[in-house]
């Protein structure tokens, strides 16, 4: 991994990762192959792999984190939740990942499965996302001769986290979680420049050191916009969803657009990195980055 963006120090050029997520079939498989390897030798400083909440798709996505690791050049960074799970279940989970080759995490609590709510014990009795960036750090220490080998991120919320009661519980949280051992924090997806300018002055006036990357997803559909929404805790910009309904609901071209104007001022507002959520498809992100310059000249 690129080591400006753990140390906060100004990079040579912008840098940029991505999100993908295991196949749900065996089609899928075979178009996610193609979709890593031309994410792959795009550069990125790492590929982060999701992981399904209580136990869905978890061998799938350690299948594709070993994929990263013997057949692409990226360096995988394995998504981790807790939610429904045990401390000693958490652990073991952690030393698995380790045993197959795997050593940088993005410590997440993760949602309540499907058919639970916040309210069922079992989510609520769940490790937070600080307890679980604690866990890995103990898990590192109980390996010694990997205690120096990986990093750990953490996830940001420019617009709040759902459950939290204000912005400044939200850097407390943040801020507890680079003092257990977070080297950086990757952001939920947002709309706006200053949404994330804005947050990030915050957090460090709060006293975060480390850096935060912008995560971005250019979408292709209106159902993608829709999740995104969701997602951001903000309405969709008008102009975008206008656009995609009347180009049908499918238009890449102009999520790419809005990406690519988006990442420039982040950039420009001195964001060390763009993380870019794929949705398993490398024509939109590359697209982004090849306006942006951000990608090395071919030959």
């Amino acid at each position: 991994m690129n080591a400006t963006l753990l140390t906060g120090s100004a990079p040579t050029r912008a840098r940029f990762s991505f999100e993908v997520f295991p196949a749900r079939s065996g089609a899928a498989a075979l178009a996610l192959g193609h979709a890593v390897q031309h994410l792959s030798a795009a550069g990125p400083d790492f590929i982060s792999v999701t992981y399904g909440a209580n136990g869905s798709n978890r061998d799938a996505s350690l299948d594709l984190l070993r994929y990263l690791r013997d057949h692409t050049d990226a360096l995988p960074l394995a998504h981790l939740t807790t939610v429904g799970e045990t401390r000693e279940a958490v652990r073991a989970t952690i030393h698995g990942i380790m045993d197959a080759g795997v050593h940088d995490f993005l410590a997440l609590r993760g949602d309540p499965p499907r058919g639970s709510t916040e309210a069922d014990p079992l989510v609520s009795g769940s490790l937070s996302a600080l307890e679980l960036t604690e866990l890995i750090a103990e898990a590192r220490a109980e390996r010694p001769a990997l205690t120096s080998v990986g990093r750990t991120a953490v996830a940001a919320y420019p617009n709040g986290h759902p459950m939290s009661r204000s912005r400044s519980e939200d850097l407390d949280w943040l801020v507890a979680k680079q003092e257990a051992g977070a080297q950086f924090a990757i952001t939920q997806l947002f709309f706006e420049a200053e949404e994330y300018l804005s947050f990030v002055s915050d957090a460090r006036d709060a006293g975060l050191r480390i850096p935060v990357l912008p995560g971005l997803m250019p979408v292709s559909t209106s159902a993608q916009l829709r999740k995104v929404a969701s997602l951001a805790g903000r309405p969709a910009p008008v102009l975008l969803e206008r656009a995609l309904e009347e180009a049908g609901g499918y238009a890449p071209e102009l999520g790419v657009e809005h990406t690519i104007r988006l990442a420039g001022e982040l950039l420009a507002g001195g964001a060390p990195s763009v993380h870019l959520y794929t949705f398993n498809r490398h024509e939109q992100v590359l697209a982004v980055l090849r306006e942006l310059n951000l990608l090395a000249p071919v030959g």
